[in-house]
This record gives structure tokens, C-alpha cells and sequence, in this order.
């Protein structure tokens, strides 16, 4: 049984950006809001969407504590602390459990491709053992072509078993079913998350734990109606993150934000992501005509 409220659409969260690149909590708040009251579950705060690991600690820190102090519910909050350097996660993910978020969702330690499951059991030991997480708040972040390292079933299966009752879910972006469907039938009490809203009909009849997506802030109420059980509604949907296909994601999402608010400030990234290009703005306008 899953311990929090982190559970059906979760929205990956864009970071609001000021003039000189840091996060904007007075522009996130109200957002991040929206979206809660427009159907969304729950929030990932500074996700690969939300392109933490492109900010110092600093500014994540600063940013967590912005966001825990505004009011919204951290019961239906994660936040991403995952960083290269052991000592940046140990602090970023004591600080989320510090300011009362439900969980901390963790990439494995990244840059060296060769770890060993040894070497990644010992990096969680001492994440773990300086955060004190409570009672399933640590979310594993399996984003392999990202991070070099696969947390395929043995590893999972190996964490929990060194970690009990501190692994609480899964976020699986390489939206590999058969690893998915493996650890939810192997872990009851494992929340396992597909990353798109594509796969939410399918995740719903798994007994997944719903989706955590960084298009699904496009189109919350859909989203919500499908997981509830419109599942004639699901084809409109995977539509709809189909036509984002072939662009950078974070950098569509961006615009299609800025375009609803009116507000150009959304399309700032921090380098070296780009705002779309003339070719892909015209790629996203030709792929969304007749479905926003």
C-alpha cells in the first residue's frame, strides 16, 4: 500500500526562470496551483523537466523552501534531489524531508557509466543514512538514457530488500513496460510511475500507480478524466503527447506555457537547452493544429 498521496497524474513541473536564469517560486507558486486545481494528482518539483540538474544547490534549495512555505499540499509533492556528487544528494534530500515534501525521487549517481549495483547500493546507503527519509519516501528515478544506469529488477529488488519500508516508488522513463509490470507485481508496496500519459489507460488497468510527465501540465483535466476511467478519451490523449514527438520536450512544453499565460518569460531555459527553432515551432504548430 502506497503511504502518500503521490499517486495517478503527477505533473513534472517546469521551472519558471528570472532574467538571469534562476528559479522563480513567485511565478511557480500560482502555477504550480493551477495545475493541482485543474486535475493533477500530484506535483514532481525539480524534475529533469523542471531541469534541476542544470541549477546549483543553492538555488534548489532555495527554490524547495519557496515552494514549502507557500501553502500548497507537500503531501502531493516530490522532489528531485538526485545529484552527481554524493554530498549535493545527501543534502538536497534531507532538505526535502526538512521542508515536509512526501518524497524525494533520486536518480542514480551519473557521469561514470561503469558502476557496479555494489556501487549504487553504497551510494543509496549514504543518501539514505544522512536524509533519514521517513516510511516509503525515497522514489527511484530510472532514466537510463540519461543517468547510464539502469535500476533493472535485480537492483530494485536489492534496494529494498538493504532499505526496508524506505523505497516507495518508481519513476520509469524509459517507459519499459515489461520492467514495470516486473516490479509491480513483484512489490506490492512499490508505486510505479510510467513517464508518459500516453501509457495511462494501460498503467490504470495494471494497477500502476498512474504517470509522472512533463506534458501531462498541458492537459491536466484530460489526463485526469482518463485515469478516472474515460478510457474512450485515451486516444485524444496519446494524440496529443504524440505531437510533441521529434521536438526537445522541455522546450515545446515551454512554449505551448507561454503561449496559454501569454507570457514569453516561460520559454526560458537554462543553457545548454534552447528555446524551439524556427523549424520546430513550425514542427509543433503542424503536429498540434486541430488537438490544443
Amino acid at each position: 500500500m502506497i503511504a502518500t498521496g503521490l499517486r495517478g497524474v503527477c505533473a513534472a513541473v517546469l521551472t519558471p526562470l528570472t532574467s538571469d536564469l534562476r528559479p522563480d517560486a513567485q511565478k511557480a507558486v500560482p502555477y504550480y496551483r493551477g495545475l493541482l486545481d485543474e486535475g493533477c494528482d500530484a506535483l514532481n518539483v525539480l524534475g529533469t523537466t523542471g531541469e534541476a540538474m542544470s541549477l546549483s544547490v543553492a538555488d534548489r534549495l532555495a527554490f524547495m523552501e519557496a515552494v514549502a512555505s507557500s501553502g500548497l499540499p507537500r503531501a502531493q509533492m516530490m522532489v528531485g534531489t538526485g545529484a552527481s556528487a554524493l554530498g549535493d544528494a545527501q543534502t538536497l534530500t534531507a532538505a526535502a524531508f526538512r521542508l515536509g515534501f512526501a518524497a524525494a525521487l533520486i536518480m542514480p549517481p551519473f557521469f561514470f557509466r561503469d558502476v557496479t549495483d555494489d556501487g549504487v547500493v553504497r551510494y543509496f546507503d549514504q543518501v539514505i543514512g544522512a536524509a533519514q527519509p521517513p516510511p516509503l519516501g525515497i522514489f527511484l528515478y530510472n532514466y537510463p538514457n540519461m543517468s547510464g544506469v539502469r535500476f533493472h529488477p535485480e537492483l530494485v529488488e536489492r534496494l529494498m530488500r538493504e532499505f526496508p519500508g524506505v523505497i516507495g516508488g518508481i519513476k520509469d522513463s524509459s517507459n519499459d513496460t515489461a520492467l514495470q509490470e516486473t516490479l509491480a507485481d513483484g512489490h506490492a508496496d512499490l508505486a510505479v510511475f510510467p513517464s508518459s500519459e500516453a501509457y495511462l489507460t494501460q498503467a490504470r488497468q495494471a494497477d500502476f500507480a498512474g504517470c509522472i510527465s512533463g506534458s501531462v501540465a498541458l492537459w491536466p483535466k484530460l489526463a485526469a478524466d482518463v485515469w478516472g476511467g474515460e478510457e474512450t478519451q485515451q486516444k485524444r490523449l496519446s494524440a496529443l503527447r504524440s505531437s510533441l514527438a521529434g521536438i526537445p520536450l522541455i522546450s515545446a512544453v515551454r512554449r505551448i506555457t507561454a503561449q496559454r499565460t501569454n507570457d514569453p518569460t516561460w520559454e526560458r531555459c537554462i543553457p545548454p537547452l534552447e528555446p524551439l527553432s524556427g523549424d520546430e515551432l513550425q514542427i509543433l504548430q503542424t503536429a498540434t493544429e486541430g488537438l490544443l
